[in-house]
């Protein structure tokens, strides 16, 4: 079999909000860092986007695609479509014997897949634009002189295998491309596929003669399509949580929010027109999430990272009530060593317990492991020692398997990571169970705002052979510690 390599994705965004230009890896645990409208939000809600297309969610928009528009077999002719249904007999005949290594896509379902793939133009440009809530994704090109912002995607999945590079053109009119292998160029193993489409595809095995052709054809590479989004996207296939800024003031205003909205819905007869304002998309799915987490399956069942922040950090435990009239939830924080019936409402609890709640929340209740979870300022409202907990309770989560993802402006956050990386050159025998993590595992990324093009570049902040990521914030320390020297002069000088 081939070798496997580390499931990382190359991004490669340009001319976006105000990103001039970014190239990155998206590794287990990737980092954000840099001034203030540089981008980092930007790139990090552009990544959740993707998510949302290519992940294997019931609600994401892979299903609302591929299942609701008919694949490119509509004008296909007779002959060819008789082609394509031969063609696909071997793939299904490999599935259904679960000998789905060094797998193939034939030539005329290859062409086929190619093309469907490439109607996603509008789809993707439609959910980029909803994440933002914006009405049309061209909005977010760079302000400048363009009219085009690019999107490029990259995989390589095992040594030896080809590139596989997808590419979207943001405009007024969007355009995508993907790389689909050619025939003999898939080498797939379970790991690759997504086997919740394995059903679909095997009860087309008997029925190649009985269905009409046309029809059956659509619904093969429909599947087929879905099927390989994990070799063709990687991580992108996995479903993302985006956590964002200002988490305490969302969980606090949670109830009066959704109300607004509620009350806001059309009902009773004709309402006076007026403007509602609207969410983002990932406020709205962060809402929408909140609203029904508990009644999702469990989440995390490795380590007990919830757990972990509640003692560490916490020092108590965050749990969900619901209203036995409306189902809806409330969220409360019970201090370490009260009892149950003195729980406190989370708007009276301070505002760390208020920023972490919604972290423990998901962990317990839907995020898992190979899922993506993305945070805007893990730092919020946290001590600086917490931070530093909190760190390395966020390399616990990598370690169990769930890929994280955060904005930041913490040194605190940074430096602690650099020392969870420098841990991993001890054996392991010798770490006293100290969380490490490899330096490949872990990338982190500084926005820098330039004058000429007008917004940000970004540059990978490279782990030295000192140990430390250098981020530049010794910078900002260095001009604190010039001034207090320049007033202890003065002082001294009675100047």
């Amino acid at each position: 079999m081939t070798k496997r390599i580390e499931d990382t994705l190359k991004l490669n965004v340009a001319d976006f909000g105000p990103i001039v230009n970014a190239e990155i890896d998206l590794r287990p645990l990737t980092v954000f860092i840099g001034p203030s409208n540089t981008g980092k939000s930007y790139l990090a809600i552009l990544i959740y986007a993707l998510h949302q297309v290519f992940s294997r969610t019931t609600r994401s928009l892979r299903h609302r695609y591929f299942l609701t528009k008919p694949p490119a077999v509509q004008d296909l002719s007779t002959a060819e479509i008789k082609a394509l249904l031969e063609a696909a007999k071997p793939i299904i005949s490999a599935l259904a014997a679960d000998n789905s290594y060094n797998l193939a896509l034939s030539r005329p379902v290859a062409e086929v897949v190619r093309s469907n793939f490439n109607g996603m133009a509008d789809a993707l440009s439609e959910e980029i634009a909803r994440c933002f809530g914006v009405g049309e994704s061209h909005k977010l090109i760079r302000r400048g002189r363009t009219n085009t912002a690019r999107i490029i995607i990259q995989r390589k999945p095992y040594d030896g295998a080809d590139l596989l590079q997808h590419a979207m053109s943001l405009a007024q009119r969007p355009e995508f491309t993907s790389t689909v292998p050619a025939e003999n160029k898939l080498l797939l193993d379970s790991r690759d596929l997504d086997q919740s489409l394995y059903p679909i595809l095997m009860q087309y095995l008997n029925k190649l003669d009985a269905i009409d052709p046309k029809f059956l054809a659509s619904e093969i590479v429909s599947s087929i399509c879905g099927m390989i989004l994990p070799f063709l996207f990687g991580p992108l296939h996995s479903p993302a949580y985006y956590l964002p800024a200002d988490r305490t003031g969302v969980m606090h205003a949670h109830n009066v929010v959704v109300s607004a909205l509620i009350a806001s819905a059309p009902a009773g007869g004709l309402r006076p027109a007026g403007t509602m304002p609207t969410l983002s998309g990932v406020l709205a799915d962060f809402l929408n999430e909140l609203i029904e987490i508990d009644q999702k399956k469990q989440g995390m069942k490795k380590g007990n990272i919830a757990g972990q922040i509640e003692e560490l950090i916490l020092e108590g435990s965050v749990s969900i009530n619901r209203s036995p009239h409306v189902n809806y939830p409330r969220f409360v924080y019970r201090p370490r060593g009260w009892k149950e019936k003195d729980n406190l409402a989370l708007a009276n609890a301070s505002s760390m317990v208020s920023e972490l709640a919604p972290v423990i929340l998901y962990l317990r209740h839907m995020i898992k492991s190979r899922d993506v979870l993305i945070v805007e300022e893990p730092e919020s409202h946290l001590h600086p020692a917490m931070q530093v907990e909190f760190t390395r309770q966020l390399a616990a989560l990598v370690q169990a398997g769930v890929r994280v993802i955060v904005t930041t402006h913490s040194e605190w956050l940074l430096e602690e990571l650099a020392n969870i990386v420098y841990r991993s050159q001890i054996p392991k025998a010798k770490r006293n169970g100290a969380i490490a993590l490899r330096k490949d595992q872990v990338g982190a990324w500084l926005f820098k705002p330039q004058r000429s093009p007008k917004g940000s570049v970004v540059d990978e902040v490279c782990f030295n052979d000192s140990g430390v990521y250098s981020s530049g914030y010794n910078e900002v320390s260095e001009v604190l510690h010039n001034e207090w020297a320049a007033i202890s002069s003065q002082i001294m000088n009675g100047s």
